[in-house]
């Protein structure tokens, strides 16, 4: 039987590799921008002021399924519902985040910022708008994964779509500008929500299943609000 230290590495270390790939993703990206256009990155820098709360508080709302989740690791067929019930919290938590992201030029506006910046905005508040939407739909798969005791299969999705968005970031932002490091991170990000489900589907006990939202369960998802929503605060803050 595994010591308790070594399921607590176990679960943290592919969070930890996962965040730190994250991290290198988002300094390419600078970077790239940096040598672009100053003003580029000026803009990308407020929409990620905006962007990193938002996917926080996403993140946040699907976080509070985990210890229902992990209740169910001797049950894993038990775990799909949990998960179908988190993606409805933070659905309407990416519902309410896109249209956050969307007023990213009206928050440019009333804060003053001038419009050499905000002219560069373009597409990039939708394409992130987009990108909030689909891991809010689509997340959540890691966090099972974690929870059921298979912390390991989050590297295959975590490096694969860092992997993707560093080569989209280096191909695409030299041309595109902030727009190119928009489409990196959606599509880095579809990659991730498909490679997670997939790998959480070979599950034995979940193959078959679905992982996206069916009909939804008030109580439950409510109950799961409970924990899920201060954690979601918790993170923003």
């Amino acid at each position: 039987m595994p010591t308790p230290h070594r399921v607590i590495l176990n679960a943290a270390a592919p969070l930890f590799l996962s965040m730190s790939a994250g991290v290198i993703a988002q300094l390419v990206g600078t970077s790239l921008l940096g040598h672009q256009a100053t003003v580029q990155l000026a803009a990308f820098a407020l929409v990620g002021a905006v962007l990193t709360p938002v996917t926080a508080a996403v993140s946040g709302g699907l976080r509070g399924m985990a210890p229902f989740v992990a209740a169910c690791r001797d049950r894993p067929a038990e775990a799909l519902p949990i998960l179908k019930d988190a993606r409805w919290l933070s659905l309407v938590l990416g519902v309410i985040g896109a249209g956050v992201t969307l007023g990213v030029p009206l928050i440019a506006r009333v804060g003053g910022v001038s419009r050499e910046v905000t002219a560069e905005f373009g597409s990039v508040p939708q394409l992130f708008a987009l990108q909030v939407l689909l891991a809010a739909a689509g997340g959540g798969a890691n966090g099972v994964l974690i929870a059921l005791g298979r912390g390991r299969l989050v590297l295959w999705s975590s490096l694969s779509s860092t992997a993707v968005q560093v080569t989209l970031l280096l191909l695409l932002v030299p041309r595109m500008g902030i727009h190119g490091t928009a489409i990196a991170l959606l599509t880095s990000t579809a990659l991730a929500v498909s490679m997670s489900n997939v790998l959480l589907l070979r599950l034995p006990g979940l193959a078959g299943g679905s992982p996206w939202p069916g009909r939804p369960r008030p109580r439950e998802i409510w109950r799961m609000a409970k924990v899920g929503l201060p954690m979601s605060a918790t993170v923003v803050i």
